[in-house]
């Protein structure tokens, strides 16, 4: 693993939450997040099960995923290099701060 290696920050989808809610537990937690790129992100955890909700390093994407689970929703981050399965789109290309 090298310090630069981009780690996804990926949403499951649950039974559990409405759009709203997730749209506002996104936007609150990733600050680089909008709520139309946030509904995104929502229509596509909702059809495949789970979506990229941003990249950044492994640090921060640990930071990222806590965040959202303390918000109850259910989140994982996995290496860009070893990301398999659907779930691309809707997120930020990568979370480097740029507002």
């Amino acid at each position: 693993e090298t310090p630069e290696e981009q780690w996804r920050v990926v949403l499951h989808n649950d039974e559990v939450h409405t759009f709203n809610y997730v749209i506002q537990s996104l936007c609150k937690v990733i600050g680089t997040l909008d709520r139309k790129r946030a509904f995104d992100i929502c229509v596509v955890t909702h059809g495949t099960g789970k979506a990229t909700i941003t990249k950044s390093w492994k640090e921060q994407a640990m930071k990222y995923c806590l965040g959202l689970q303390r918000q109850g929703l259910t989140a994982s981050i996995a290496p860009e290099n070893r990301f398999t399965g659907d779930g691309e789109g809707g997120g930020d290309a990568d979370s480097s701060g740029q507002e």
